[in-house]
């Protein structure tokens, strides 16, 4: 055989072979996502009729000279190996709200799951005694058990966010504009004509001041209230996700390809140097010292809040991350895994520990049939106190 015959044959690609591997994926993918976990050693017929299937699979994925690309998506879809089938516990005290095409939740401590209602979007108040929830027309407020305390009808409602530490007001957009409510449903007011679609942040304990981001890609920070102008700065790049540490003294604003804190009070932003890669999710830890990000949607990551030099730390390195969200004592992280239908569980501080939990999507639905896997919403302090 000569060189000119070898190399055609290496180049060669049969018709639609780009849009076979897209198709063979998306069958394991699916067959991991709907599988069934497994109960001793005990293979059942459905396992064994999928060896065959897989073989064929992984033969085609040999003969095919893409083959070695595919192989590795779908050995990283898998995720973290030796998961927990179902959600049995959290490691530490707390609970998580979801929500997404299956609704809203709530995970409990002990496992224990709760469905609220079918909303498409939550936030918890700063006590844990509420949540406030949306859907594409309505806002409310909701307790622990889904039971509505108030709501009122609003186009295109999205991010609703409580004020911290009293909870007396929330703000949410609506249809391109930014609004403003009192936290026991009254005085429904508008803030801001033209809002980005970016959640605002309420700093913490500072009189009812506001974090948004306006239409123009310009960052304000306003009262609320008086709608008084505290400090504004046009952003450079465009920016995805508001975050005021707990004390109020930092703002963490998150682009696609950079983060920047600014302190409280405006001023010039200190540009935290991280690897080259597309940000993602960003989450400040609860003490506001430390800032986890999913960097390349393939590493969680964790630096110091507020210092252009702070040492970058990993936690974690498995592909498909996509949202971030801090234990309430700030020793875990919980990061979602959608590809592998996973939620993971890494130890922030202390000695390494990783854990993780499968079928995600069908615990969180109703009926228990598998949805769309939903979005992290925060993971909360347990209920206390008389305020919200």
């Amino acid at each position: 055989m000569t060189r000119d015959v070898k190399r055609a044959l290496r180049e060669f690609r049969a018709p639609d072979e780009g849009g076979a591997q897209r198709r063979a994926w998306s069958v394991v993918r699916d067959a991991y996502v709907e599988r069934e976990p497994a109960r001793g050693r005990t293979r059942t017929r459905a396992q064994l009729a999928l060896v065959p299937a897989l073989a064929v699979i992984a033969g085609g994925l040999v003969l095919s000279p893409a083959g070695a690309t595919v192989g590795r998506l779908i050995t990283k879809a898998f995720g973290v190996r030796h998961a927990a089938p179902m959600l049995s516990s959290l490691p530490s005290a707390g609970r998580v709200l979801v929500s997404g095409p299956g609704g809203t939740w709530t995970a409990a401590a002990d496992g224990s799951l709760r469905h609220l209602g079918d909303w498409t979007q939550a936030s918890w108040s700063p006590r844990g005694l509420y949540m406030a929830v949306a859907s594409s027309d309505r806002l409310a407020a909701i307790d622990p058990r889904g039971n509505v305390r108030w709501a009122i009808a609003r186009p295109e409602v999205s991010d609703p966010r409580w004020f911290s530490p009293s909870g007396y007001r929330v703000a949410y957009l609506s249809a391109g504009t930014l609004r403003v409510i009192a936290g026991d449903g009254t005085d429904d007011h508008l803030l801001a004509a033209r809002a980005a679609h970016v959640a605002p942040a309420w700093r913490p304990g500072y009189s009812f001041q506001l974090a948004y981001v306006t239409a123009g890609n310009r960052l304000v920070v306003r009262d609320a209230d008086t709608e008084q102008l505290i400090w504004t700065q046009v952003l450079d790049a465009k920016a995805r996700e508001l975050i005021w540490s707990s004390d109020g003294s930092r703002l963490v604003v998150v682009s696609a390809r950079s983060v920047r804190t600014y302190a409280g009070s405006g001023g010039r932003p200190t540009l935290l140097h991280l690897p080259s890669a597309p940000v993602g999710d960003a989450a400040l830890s609860p003490d506001g010292k430390r800032i986890a990000l999913v960097i390349g949607g393939d590493r969680v990551v964790i630096v110091r809040a507020g210092s252009a030099s702070t040492p970058v730390r990993q936690l974690l390195a498995v592909a498909g991350l996509r949202e971030l969200s801090w234990s309430p004592n700030g020793r875990w992280l919980l990061a979602s895994l959608p590809a592998a239908d996973q939620w993971v569980f890494v130890r922030a501080l202390g000695p390494p520990r990783v854990a993780a939990v499968g079928r995600i999507a069908q615990q969180f639905s109703s009926g228990g049939s598998a949805k769309s896997f939903p979005q992290l919403e925060g993971w909360c302090c347990t209920v206390q106190g008389p305020a919200g």
